[in-house]
């Protein structure tokens, strides 16, 4: 029975492993990806380890670990030595007392075992054991080359348009998708059901055609004298700027891409208008198929549309060479600059509004005309409402849904339908909310708190300088007019007084416009300068803990090797562990990579999340209670900082994920040499303001002491 589980065990391991072979990955291009010279992390690693790293067993010197690994190595084979005689004379007992070599389990791989593990603990010239080489070569090869391999495919997947998360297809497309099919739909409708009435008798009306325009950019479903519907591209314009002069682009590419995307649009949508009418016409004949996914076809239809068009845009407008440039530097550099290119995979290959301009115009039917018939095409319309309403279609998150695009009949969305029962303050506070937080893309609802955040931040730096000085040179101006040496000003303060009425007020207000100023530095300053930096501070603590690792694994790897001398069951779980970080040497940048992309999916996920909760939460905290402008900043207080902490806690996930994953395993986590890094900067931001928690007051005046004057006589 073991040895049939143990079968089935192989053939399921070489059934997961076809995959990887059908993508040519195999130890070379693991490899190959991991001694590339230009790659940071193997550099690293020769910093350092040495030469050892590129020339295990003959490198070119003996560096200054190696040779420590020299004298630690013979000092563990030598009490390693004294272990082995002691377990060896006691098994020597033993067998003589039970008449029998091996007994309790133990087998030939005892001596084996032992064996190895004395060859293992062997110094080689260079100072290094075979252990403590299984370690390096398995963090140098496996290890490195496996991160490479997914930085790789990351990268290419960004150059081939590409994008971390689906974004929703712009409510315009979706319509037009959908004109588009129910112009085919009618004109299968009627065409069958001519063909049909033709079987029993004759009819003049001709069927419904395609006609297309001499430049292929309308389309029109007709029989001559009926319309089934028509669609056409928008025309490409100028930009609406208000210079006299533009700049010429090529913006041949951008064309091309609209017409094709338009031919495949109008293909696709044509076969499943085809099939749709089949289906029915075999559901009412009795067949026992189902309908066709009408909303899933248009959906994925207006997709590729538009996935098309913002490929060649990219070409356009310069974004294909910063991909490239994005791609060759993470290729070269390899998976540990990863970290610093967060803003770059956030923002490529976004969807811009204009992308909702390029979408085809459609018409629908005519009510005049000769038709001929037109039952079925009433029949077929009604089924496919009903199946729209009830499709199982699922946007992504985020979608800006145009009227009609879910099952809400006088709303386009649930918040719109909580915003008509809310106060004027709760629905001024959502106001602030979705016009900070959005980017201007009708098409999309889905929000990056960081980039957003960072925005907000620059803002707030930008305006707290420039208030800064205008209200300092303001003041000085108003101090240098009511000096009493000025002519002018001494004869209107004569007058009327009005600069010592100035100096007064400014005088007045000036602590109180410092002390906001500082507080918007001091938040200016975390959002614009230190949020963004949480992602590559995070990463820097990641690859902080797997350099660690790999330190303790290569020094450990010599006492792992210990662990293998001895009977069998001397050997117990101390050896096991060993093989667990073995794996950990091997997956651990692996499982860095796959946390950095996870939490860049997290903070848009959940920060499209909250963008959209936040309203019934609003709606359900405040009820009807209205506390006016007091209540509107805090909750948008509140709403900032959960969107801050979002942001830290998410990219945390690249120096915990993998001590996550590791401890399925039976391991426990890395050494966290930085693991207050991001507090500590924080911190740093947070000292910068501290003493803005106290409003100003009162200057503080000591009581006179005796013998002092006190201004009396």
């Amino acid at each position: 029975m073991k040895r049939l589980l143990l079968l089935l065990s192989a053939f399921a391991v070489v059934g997961l492993s076809l995959p990887a072979f059908a993508d040519n990955i195999n130890y070379d291009t693991i490899s190959g990806a991991a001694t590339r010279s230009t790659d940071l992390s193997r550099q690293l690693l020769i910093m350092v380890y040495g030469d050892v790293v590129n020339n295990p067993l003959q490198p070119q010197n003996v560096s200054f670990i190696g040779q420590l690994y020299g004298v630690f190595n013979a000092i563990i084979a030598g009490l390693a030595f004294i272990w082995f005689m002691g377990v060896t004379l006691r098994a020597t007992v033993l067998t003589g007392n039970r008449g029998k070599v091996f007994g309790r389990g133990n087998t030939m791989m005892a001596p084996v075992s032992s064996l190895a593990g004395f060859m293992a603990l062997v110094p080689t010239p260079s100072g290094w054991s075979i252990s403590n080489l299984v370690f390096l070569w398995m963090a140098s090869i496996m290890g490195v080359g496996s991160a490479n391999l997914l930085t790789d495919k990351a990268a290419d997947a960004i150059m081939d348009g590409q994008s971390m998360i689906m974004r929703p297809v712009a409510g315009e497309t979706i319509t037009a998708a959908r004109g588009i099919f129910d112009m085919y739909l009618c004109k299968a409708a009627m065409n069958t059901e001519q063909a049909e009435m033709h079987q029993s008798g004759s009819s003049n009306t001709p069927p419904m055609s395609e006609q297309r325009s001499s430049d292929g950019r309308e389309i029109r479903i007709s029989n001559g004298s009926a319309l089934c519907g028509s669609a056409k591209l928008p025309e490409t314009t100028d930009s609406g700027s208000w210079f006299s002069f533009s700049v010429p682009i090529n913006s041949g590419p951008l064309e091309n891409a609209q017409m094709s995307a338009f031919t495949a649009m109008n293909s696709t949508l044509s076969q499943s208008a085809e099939k749709f009418v089949s289906a029915w016409r075999n559901y009412q004949n009795g067949g026992q198929g189902r309908l066709p996914d009408a909303e899933g076809e248009i959906q994925q239809a207006a997709r590729l549309y538009e996935e098309t068009i913002t490929a060649a845009t990219s070409s356009v407008n310069n974004e294909g060479t910063i991909r490239s440039e994005l791609s060759n530097y993470l290729k070269q550099s390899g998976w540990i600059s990863l970290g610093a290119w967060y803003q770059s995979f956030a923002t490529a290959n976004q969807k811009v509004n204009s992308i909702a301009n390029k979408s085809p115009i459609v018409t629908g039917p005519s009510n005049i005309g000769e038709v001929g018939v037109g039952q079925l095409r009433e029949e077929i319309q009604t089924a496919l409402l009903a199946q729209r309403k009830n499709s199982t279609y699922t946007p992504p998150l985020g979608s800006a849904n145009a009227a009609g695009n879910e099952n809400i009949d006088d709303v386009q969305n649930a918040n719109d339908a909580i915003k008509k029962v809310m106060f004027n303050g709760q629905i001024l506070t959502t106001k602030i909310i979705e016009n900070v937080m959005g980017d201007g893309n009708d098409a999309s609802q889905q929000v990056n708190p960081l980039l957003k955040m960072k925005a907000i931040g620059d803002y707030t730096l930008v305006g707290a300088q420039a208030t800064f000085t205008a209200f300092t040179a303001a003041k000085a101006f108003v101090d240098w007019a009511a000096a009493d040496g000025n002519g002018l000003t001494k004869v209107i303060n004569t007058v009327s007084g009005a600069g010592y009425i100035a100096k007064s007020v400014m005088s007045s207000i000036s602590p109180v416009v410092y002390f906001i100023l500082f507080i918007l530095l001091s938040v200016g300053f975390s959002l614009s300068i230190f949020l963004p930096f949480i992602p590559l501070i995070y990463w820097i603590t990641a690859c902080t803990s797997w350099l660690g690792s790999v330190l303790i694994g290569t020094t450990a790897g010599s006492l792992w090797a210990a662990t293998h001398i001895g009977t069998e069951e001397d050997k117990g779980s101390r050896a096991n562990y060993g093989y667990i970080f073995l794996i950990d040497a091997a997956i651990r940048p692996s499982l860095m990579v796959f946390g950095f992309f996870f939490a860049s999916l997290v903070v848009v996920a959940i920060g499209t999340l909250l963008n959209m909760l936040i309203t019934p939460a609003l709606a359900n905290v405040q009820a009807d209670s209205t506390t006016g402008l007091a209540s509107i900043i805090g909750i948008l207080m509140i709403y900032a900082r959960t969107c801050t902490t979002l942001v830290s806690s998410a990219f945390s996930l690249q120096v915990y994920l993998p001590d996550y994953v590791i401890a399925w395993l039976g391991g426990r986590e890395a050494a966290q040499m930085m693991k207050g890094a991001v507090e500590s900067a924080r911190s740093m931001f947070a000292g910068f303001g501290s003493k803005a928690g106290h409003a100003p007051g009162l200057k503080r005046v000591d009581a006179a002491k005796p013998g002092d004057a006190d201004g009396f006589k």
